[in-house]
Formats: C-alpha cells, sequence, structure tokens
C-alpha cells in the first residue's frame, strides 16, 4: 500500500514490503541544485554504452545499439561532427543536457522559483554543450575540402537490384539474381566509368568458390569495363554443415583478391543460440552461419577496405577495429529486404553516417533494397539510391589515413559519464 509523503521540499511514493521502504523521488519542488537531474545527461549517456556493449560478441547475443537518442539529429551535419571525438554518445549528451534543462526549468517554475540569475545560470550551462558541439561543427564543415585531394580520387558505383532470396535460403534460388546485377553493374560501368562496383550482402546466392561458370560470367564484365567487383555470399567452411556469411573482393580476371567472413551475426536470423533451430534453411545444407574470425581489411583499388556487414555497422567499436586495422574507406554491404518498413532502413542508414563521421571515412552502404548511397567523411551523402527501387548510385571515394580523435580514443567520452554519475552515487551514499 503506497501513501504520499513530503520531506525536506521532496515528494515521493513509499512501498512498504516487509518492513523494507523503497522511494523514489518524484521531483524536487524546492529551489536549489539537484545532482539527480544535472547528472541525468551523463547518465543517459552510460545507460546507452551499457546496452549498445551488453554481450555483444558473445555466444548469447549482440548488444542492442539501435535508437540511440543521437541518431535522430543525424541530418543536422553541424550539431554531429562533435561525433568524431566522443562518438555516437557526445551527441546524446547534448541532446538530454538541452532536454534534461528545459524540464528542469519547468519544474522550478511549477515551484514557484523566478529568480533569473538562476535560470539564467542553468539555461547556459544547458546550452554550452550544444553551443560547443556546433562551433566545431561548423568549423570542421568549413575545412573539409581542404581534406580532400581531387587526384586521388576513385569513382565508385553501388548496384541495389531490390531483390531477396528471402528469410529462407531455398534450393531453388540458387544462382538466382546474378543476371540483374550483372545487367546493373553493365549499364553503370558503361555509363560511370567506375573503377570498383558494390553489390549488397547476399547478392550472390551460390558458392563461389564451386561455380567457375558463373565466375566466368561475372569475370566476363568486369573484364570488358576493367572493374573490380565487392559482393557478398555464403561460403562453405573447412568442415561439414560449417558455413559463413562472407563478402569478396574479384579483380577484373574474376580471380578473388580478399574475403571477410561477418563476425557478429543476428541471432535466430543467421545462427541459433543454444542450437534452437526455428527457420528451417534449406540452401544446399546451409541452415546456419558460423561466427568469422578475425580477418584484415580487403585489398581493393581504392585501398584496404574495412567491412561491416548489415548489424555490424551499428556496433561502433568493431567500425573502429576496422580502421585500426587498416581499413581507408568503409563498406556495409546490406540485407534489407527481409523488412518491409522504411523505418528501419531509414534507422540503418542514419547509423551507418554517424559511424562515417566518427571514424572521419568514406563509407560505401551496398543495400539490398535501399537506401544505398556513398557517404563522405562528414557525413555527406554523395549519391544515393530509393527505397525499394532497382538502379545504382555513383560517386567517388578517396583513401584516409589519419584518424579521428574518436578513432584513437573510442568511447572514453562515455565511460567519464559513466565514472561521473558513480562518483556522484557514492558521494550522495557517503552524505
Amino acid at each position: 500500500m503506497g501513501r504520499s509523503v513530503r520531506d525536506e521540499g521532496y515528494r515521493y511514493t513509499e512501498w512498504e514490503r516487509g518492513g523494507v521502504v523503497v522511494a523514489t523521488e518524484l521531483y524536487e519542488a524546492r529551489v536549489g541544485v539537484n545532482e539527480e537531474r544535472n547528472l541525468a545527461d551523463a547518465g543517459s549517456v552510460g545507460a546507452e554504452l551499457a546496452r549498445g556493449r551488453l554481450l555483444t560478441g558473445s555466444p548469447i547475443f549482440i548488444g542492442n545499439p539501435w535508437g540511440l537518442t543521437g541518431y535522430a539529429q543525424s541530418e543536422v551535419l553541424p550539431l554531429v561532427q562533435i561525433a568524431s571525438v566522443t562518438g555516437i554518445y557526445g551527441v546524446s549528451f547534448v541532446v538530454v543536457c538541452v532536454n534534461a534543462a528545459l524540464a528542469e526549468l519547468w519544474f522550478r517554475g511549477r515551484g514557484g522559483a523566478r529568480s533569473g540569475r538562476r535560470l539564467a545560470a542553468l539555461l547556459g550551462l544547458a546550452v554550452l554543450p550544444a553551443l560547443v558541439s556546433l562551433v566545431y561543427g561548423y568549423s570542421a564543415l568549413g575545412n573539409s575540402a581542404k581534406a580532400v585531394d581531387d587526384e586521388t580520387r576513385v569513382g565508385v558505383t553501388v548496384a541495389q537490384g531490390n531483390l531477396s532470396v528471402g528469410r529462407r535460403w531455398r534450393s531453388d534460388m540458387y544462382g538466382r539474381n546474378l543476371d540483374v546485377y550483372l545487367a546493373l553493374s553493365h549499364e553503370a560501368a558503361s555509363q560511370d566509368k567506375p573503377q570498383i562496383v558494390f553489390w549488397p550482402e547476399s547478392s550472390m546466392a551460390f558458392f563461389l568458390d564451386d561455380e567457375p561458370l558463373y565466375r566466368k560470367a561475372i569475370a566476363r564484365v568486369l573484364r570488358h569495363h576493367d572493374v573490380e567487383l565487392v559482393a557478398g555470399g555464403p561460403r562453405k567452411g573447412e568442415k561439414a554443415h560449417e558455413y559463413t556469411n562472407s563478402i569478396y573482393s574479384i579483380a577484373p580476371s574474376g580471380d578473388i583478391q580478399g574475403r571477410y567472413d561477418k563476425q557478429y551475426l543476428v541471432p535466430f536470423a543467421e545462427y541459433f543460440p543454444f542450437q534452437i533451430d526455428i527457420l528451417d534453411r534449406d540452401f544446399s545444407s546451409v541452415r546456419s552461419f558460423q561466427h568469422g574470425t578475425q580477418t584484415h581489411p580487403i585489398p581493393t583499388r581504392a585501398g584496404p577496405a574495412g567491412i561491416v556487414v548489415c548489424n555490424e555497422v551499428m556496433l561502433p567499436e568493431v567500425v573502429g577495429q576496422r580502421v585500426a586495422d587498416g581499413a581507408v574507406y568503409l563498406v556495409n554491404p546490406s540485407n534489407d529486404s527481409w523488412i518491409d518498413d522504411p523505418k528501419y532502413t531509414g534507422q540503418q542508414f542514419d547509423i551507418a553516417r554517424m559511424r562515417a563521421i566518427e571514424q572521419r571515412r568514406y563509407l560505401v552502404r551496398a543495400s539490398t533494397a535501399g537506401p544505398s548511397a556513398i557517404i563522405d567523411p562528414w557525413g555527406r551523402v554523395l549519391g544515393t539510391t530509393e527505397v525499394g527501387t532497382r538502379g545504382f548510385a555513383s560517386g567517388e571515394i578517396q583513401a584516409r589515413h589519419e584518424r579521428s580523435l574518436y578513432g584513437r580514443v573510442g568511447d572514453l567520452f562515455a565511460m567519464l559519464c559513466v565514472l561521473a554519475v558513480a562518483a556522484a552515487l557514492v558521494v550522495r551514499r557517503a552524505r
């Protein structure tokens, strides 16, 4: 049974169970500094960091790093440039800081606090992080032209077939869609003269290593236009019934130059925790994928490419590791056909843009159903396709070797927020 109680300017509710009283503070009615609310922004960042990292890379599950507050600001490019210093968590900090201050102003107004000096100081502290972010952002965008060397640009094209093998790998889909992607690549290469063509995850619905005729068909188009291909498809492992979700780099001759095996798989879609099989896959015996081992960036004409397949782009620390391993640009092959809601693909697109900003790398996103895009290191979209259409997008990228501050220190800002909250709780407990 609960009852409302007032004590020292606070109103809270008590639940008495077995003689233990649990009190939850609802709001502050008096004028003064509320430590808990002042740390709301840091606490929010700590919570986002925890759920983004929790169990990631374990055989049980991956973290829940989507839907972070900062992604909502991806279109406000001057504001989100701070991510190259703090990561996405710094953008979330700015947003929560401003909104927490607005909530504080409202509570103080209700309590009858009208001190102009106090309110001005509170508002100034709230606006300061946003102001710093905007000043930094406009400066970074203004200086971006100096960081691009026109002589080292490489033309690229992303082919979007708007096709998928669906949620299940079926034997009747083996080899399907190849003609569509070859036709798109031929058209794009004839029109835009790229040096590299990118296909999405699972665009090759066959085992590339076992199909010399398919490889010859691919090589015929690549050789004619003298282009490389980066494309996704399943791969047989060394052991029986062992398969990986892989991305290949293919030379104009049709030879395989490099390969990346996806490491962070989606549970119950690409693998089954605790051997709980609920999808009934049937694609030449493929039922689930194995986690890939750590691989270096794959070689391309634009330099070593860091591959993050589909959901892997949601993990900032994984993308950072690709850059630390030597990636001079990023590639995000994705399969977005299995979810019809464009809001999902829109969110994934915003996440990919933020990874480009954090690491100051060009990013090529190749999606089965869109949006596919070429994104520069400041989050600007250089070329894109429409969702649910068949087509291609072309643009230019550049190898970048310098690393951003965030790329060097990682989630230090978010860790400091966690420490600030922990220290405040210790001090409060001591009092």
